[in-house]
């Protein structure tokens, strides 16, 4: 059976374009125009996945979120935003997401994403081969809650991969949600020292060091392979 996935977006040219690339690669797409119409479809229907734009009219990306969480449904979410970085994304990871998809994207981008998503979910923790293995297995522990975990494996994916700046930048967003930010800068500027071009960490870097600090603006990075 191929997996379900609901597409809420005010904009109706990127809900064509996200359900053309999906069904394209076998998935079974449905789509609302905003966040009531969203709420109301996850509430009769089974979805394996939502891709959640943070920005509409009336209910936003986070109260969409927020909403499902508080009604105890924990289902895969991926916000997506036009402005190349995440307003509010302690309180998203909080809430269960750390997927994110800047836009504009590329059909590529959305297709890897959503593989990797929905890849995840079958992760078994004894069973982990590679090094992306083991940072998608520290997100599902994000996902979860599971925060000690999630730092335990992202620090043996550094072990795994010593040249990645990924793990750095989620270690300094997990110091972030524990209030910890000098931490977290440690770890983005190790993140920068892997890879100056890197521009998650730099984002977060940046925000971090201003004189009055604020979560505004935070970045986990969007799929596996941005590495920018």
């Amino acid at each position: 059976m191929s997996k379900k996935i609901l597409v809420v977006d005010d904009e109706k040219n990127i809900r064509m374009t996200l359900s053309q690339c999906l069904k394209g690669e076998n998935y079974d797409v449905e789509l609302a125009v905003n966040g009531e119409e969203g709420l109301n479809k996850l509430e009769g229907n089974d979805f394996d996945l939502v891709l959640l734009d943070i920005k509409m009219p009336g209910l936003t990306g986070m109260e969409v979120l927020k909403k499902l969480r508080d009604k105890g449904n924990n289902i895969n979410v991926i916000m997506m935003t036009a402005y190349g970085t995440i307003e509010k994304a302690v309180e998203a990871m909080k809430l269960g997401a750390i997927d994110f998809l800047s836009k504009p994207f590329t059909p590529e981008e959305i297709r890897k994403l959503v593989n990797d998503v929905l890849g995840r979910e079958a992760l078994n923790e004894d069973e982990l081969e590679s090094f992306k293995d083991i940072v998608e297995f520290a997100k599902k522990c994000i996902l979860t809650r599971d925060y000690e975990k999630a730092e335990e494996y992202l620090k043996k994916s550094i072990a795994e991969d010593a040249s990645s700046p990924i793990p750095h930048n989620l270690l300094g967003v997990l110091a972030e949600y524990k209030g910890d930010v000098q931490r977290a800068q440690k770890h983005y500027r190790a993140a920068l020292a892997l890879d100056p071009t890197y521009k998650t960490a730099d984002k977060n870097l940046e925000r971090t060091i201003q004189m009055r600090y604020t979560t505004k603006g935070i970045s986990l990075g969007g799929s596996f392979d941005e590495e920018e």
